[in-house]
């Protein structure tokens, strides 16, 4: 079975869309990766041949004792196709490898998702790449076609114990809840943006609830001056479905159930979809992606959006950083959407690849080595561990500096993370397939710009989802 899972993931689309929109881009939001053409050999083919017993070793020192060890190569395929966060990795690796001399480690960068999950597919013939950058969709993908080692991912972070965020482990567990889908570096959290300035003029509470998001929609809305109350995401894409789970989480719903079976007509699920489409009323009208939320609230055409951390840096290069505000929404509960990035080790490495690799892992969120990573995208990538939030070295950035009074509330996101397909503990993998088919962006978009009814999409999203999980 687990050869024949790996046979067919090689004719899986290439197009398949495992990335995650994350308010300005993919995986880890912002970070587009290079095009690499389909027909280009695995990478293993660019990877000199590990040598043999009689080739030369290389020395490590411990303890006063001289362990030999054989030289072994190993590549790392990620995202990060800017020359400046290279330069960072490419510093890591030089630490690493003076560190353990015996390893050397090869960048595989690769820009744009459709390369990307090309690329991922094609090499899932054969010759993935020793350790690989992902996100949740694609971390969930790699794990049920049976391509990521879950022992030597769950070495590492066991080799970390209970120095997590709680909802970050929640997100990584695997379907049974006995492993986990990657090792993660680094995050980002969704929430309601709000100008607290402009709040305070009119003497309106933060936008937390629902009646308080929609008190305060209704209080700005002035489309003779074009200024709205608030920017929804409607796009027909994953970032609809983002912005909507936290509004369908906060009130009890999910699109599976218990036992990961489509649930996208219930009561509560029809209720989120009457108050989304409710609070579009008096949104900026369209189709409204990453670019059009940002940029309304950048211009002050809204007083509050939904957005990523992404944002950060932009609030903060504009000087509007100390006018806004970030709330989770809340109804039931409360509930932020959040990407997790991680990092898989691939099945099938020999054993010498395998040890580079766990070490080159745990090399990279040792905290320091994850702090460096980290500055790459300062705001836009939070840390998963508390110990780093709170480092002196990690806050010592000037962007970081600039939100450093939001600090606690962003932490607080990340552990009221909330993702459709987690319930009662159980992480359905299968709900990679149906964020990936985007049913749920394309029914927020029916919801909103096509003007249907909740229970209209309720119903006809809850036939596709059954489809999708009979395949």
């Amino acid at each position: 079975m687990k050869k024949m899972k790996k046979t067919l993931a090689v004719f899986l689309a290439a197009s398949m869309a495992f990335g995650l929109t994350a308010c300005g881009g993919s995986k880890t939001e912002e970070t587009p990766q290079p095009d690499v053409p389909a027909t280009e050999s695995p990478a293993a083919e660019n990877s000199e041949p590990a040598p043999d017993s009689s080739g030369e070793a290389a020395q490590e020192g411990t303890a006063g004792e001289e362990t030999a060890k054989n030289p072994v190569s190993i590549q790392f395929m990620h995202s990060m196709v800017e020359e400046e966060r290279q330069q960072t990795i490419q510093g890591l690796i030089d630490s690493f490898e003076e560190e353990y001399s015996w390893i050397s480690v090869e960048q595989v960068p690769v820009d744009g998702d459709s390369a990307y999950d090309t690329k991922l597919t094609a090499f899932a013939g054969g010759g993935m790449p020793a350790v690989i950058e992902v996100n949740q969709n694609r971390a969930k993908w790699l794990v049920g076609n049976e391509l990521a080692d879950l022992d030597a991912i769950r070495e590492v972070i066991e080799a970390k114990p209970g120095e997590y965020y709680d909802a970050i482990l929640k997100i990584n567990t695997t379907e049974d809840g006995q492993n986990f889908i990657g090792v993660p570096v680094g995050g980002w959290v969704q929430g309601i943006w709000y100008n607290k300035t402009a709040f305070d003029e009119k003497g309106l509470a933060a936008p937390d609830t629902w009646e308080n998001i929609l008190a305060a929609a209704e209080a700005f809305y002035d489309p003779a001056n074009k200024k709205y109350g608030i920017a929804l995401p409607t796009v027909d894409g994953s970032f609809s479905e983002q912005s909507f789970s936290q509004f369908a989480l906060s009130a009890g719903a999910n699109a599976l159930n218990a036992d990961g079976e489509a649930d996208f007509n219930s009561e509560e699920m029809v209720e989120a979809l009457a108050f989304y489409k409710e609070l579009y009323q008096y949104s900026i009208q369209g189709s409204n992606s990453t670019t059009e939320i940002k940029d309304a609230l950048l211009n002050g055409s809204v007083p509050m959006g939904i957005y990523s951390t992404y944002i950060l840096k932009d609030l903060i290069n504009e000087g509007m950083m100390d006018d806004f505000g970030f709330a989770l929404v809340t109804s039931k509960t409360s509930a932020s959407y959040g990407s997790v990035g991680m990092l898989s080790i691939s099945d099938g490495l020999s054993e010498e690849e395998r040890e580079a690799a766990v070490l080159f892992v745990k090399f990279l969120v040792e905290p320091e080595n994850n702090i460096r990573w980290l500055h790459m995208a300062p705001g836009g990538q939070q840390p998963v561990m508390p110990a780093v939030a709170d480092d002196p070295a990690y806050l010592d950035n000037e962007i970081i500096k600039g939100f450093e009074t939001l600090s606690p509330e962003i932490s607080a996101a990340f552990g009221s993370i909330s993702l459709f397909g987690i319930v009662d503990g159980k992480n359905f993998v299968s709900m990679g397939d149906v964020t990936s088919s985007n049913v749920i962006g394309r029914a927020i978009y029916d919801l909103t710009v096509n003007d249907k009814t909740p229970e209209d999409v309720a119903a006809d999203t809850q036939k596709q989802i059954e489809g999708l999980l009979a395949q």
